[in-house]
């Protein structure tokens, strides 16, 4: 349910017919339950609002009339209102098809009048920027999914050799899983392979296997892995054990191929992750309260792993990592929060 405000360029509108209904439904959008709308198709075209088009980017504004965050259209279909079925209705994230169909009866007949056979443009879109008036609801409502990563290279360094290939688990704090991706690379030619690491991966011929076999150029496969990032509702955290290898890897990677970063802040116009993203090395170490010479992901028990074997396959590996991420935001939950006076850092 939209009611759109403007013209061509980008729109700025409000979902609903009230404020209350407007904040409800933004809202769900934030938490990223909804990504999917529905309007009249006789509200569209000539002295109504402009059709939605895919690729162009909308503002949504809370009850209060605010911009509260920008979304772009994925895709338009115009159908029968009854030929619309839960496919669709579940993108709108307004509950199981019976409530969803009473409640979109009751909107059209308000706006309009309804009609079994009305004609009705169908639009799922995507939560591109969250703006001011939109961030508390967001950090109130919103599920961050944290994609646990590892990968495997041919030396140390992305300046000098190559990553051969990497995997990430999406999950949440609950141990849900949201999905998995893994890739193996051609190597860049401009790049050489480090001997020591060489010799290492000759001790390791299954996962040197693993980690060469149908390689693809990174070129076609790091936008292919943004794009999945952000397929995934709500905001989204980079994990690695550690930060320094796994991270500094795919932030070089995103960064040469799909014009992103694995952190977010003032470099890219394309952000796909949340934050500075999580060492789970540093993780592991603080919440065992352990000596800094005394850490290490291999102090952890093999229960954190749920049995998962260290294997350097990447999928294998980033499996156990999404496991002890769940068992350490476990333990971090049940941490007193630290107070004190506020801090002028910005």
């Amino acid at each position: 349910m939209a009611n759109a405000l403007t013209t061509r360029e980008p729109i700025r509108f409000s979902f609903g017919d009230t404020p209350e209904l407007a904040d409800d439904l933004l809202a769900l959008v934030l938490a990223g339950k909804k990504i999917a709308t529905c309007g009249a198709l006789r509200d569209y075209g000539q002295g109504g609002e402009p059709m939605p088009e895919v690729g162009r980017r909308d503002v949504v504004l809370n009850g209060a009339g605010e911009e509260a965050c920008v979304i772009e259209t994925i895709s338009v279909e115009t159908k029968r209102f009854d030929d619309i079925d839960p496919s669709f209705t579940d993108l709108e994230g307004e509950g199981p098809y019976a409530e969803w169909r009473a409640g979109h009866e009751a909107f059209f007949a308000r706006n309009g009048g309804f009609s079994p056979d009305m004609q009705v443009v169908c639009e799922t879109f995507r939560l591109v920027t969250v703006l001011p008036a939109g961030r508390e609801v967001y950090h109130r409502v919103a599920t961050p999914i944290f994609i646990v990563t590892d990968i495997e290279s041919d030396g140390p360094t992305p300046l000098h050799n190559s990553m051969l290939s990497f995997a990430s688990v999406a999950v949440t704090a609950d141990g849900a899983r949201h999905g998995e991706f893994e890739a193996v690379l051609t190597p860049r030619p401009d790049r050489k392979q480090n001997e020591t690491t060489m010799a290492w991966w000759a001790t390791q011929p299954d996962a040197w296997t693993a980690a060469t076999e149908n390689a693809e150029d990174p070129a076609i496969v790091m936008p292919r892995y943004a794009d999945w990032v952000e397929s995934l509702p709500g905001p989204k955290v980079f994990v690695a054990a550690p930060m320094i290898f796994d991270g500094l890897w795919m932030d070089h990677y995103l960064d040469e191929y799909a014009g992103t970063r694995a952190l977010s802040g003032p470099f890219k116009g394309r952000q796909i992750f949340r934050g500075g993203g999580i060492c789970l090395y540093t993780m592991a170490g603080t919440l065992r309260g352990a000596p800094y010479l005394d850490w290490g992901m291999s102090k952890l028990p093999a229960e954190f792993y749920g049995h998962i074997p260290h294997t350097h396959r990447a999928i294998d590996d980033a499996r156990g990592f999404a496991n002890v991420l769940v068992e350490l935001l476990q333990l971090s939950s049940a941490l007193p929060p630290i107070t004190g006076s506020v801090s002028d850092f910005r």
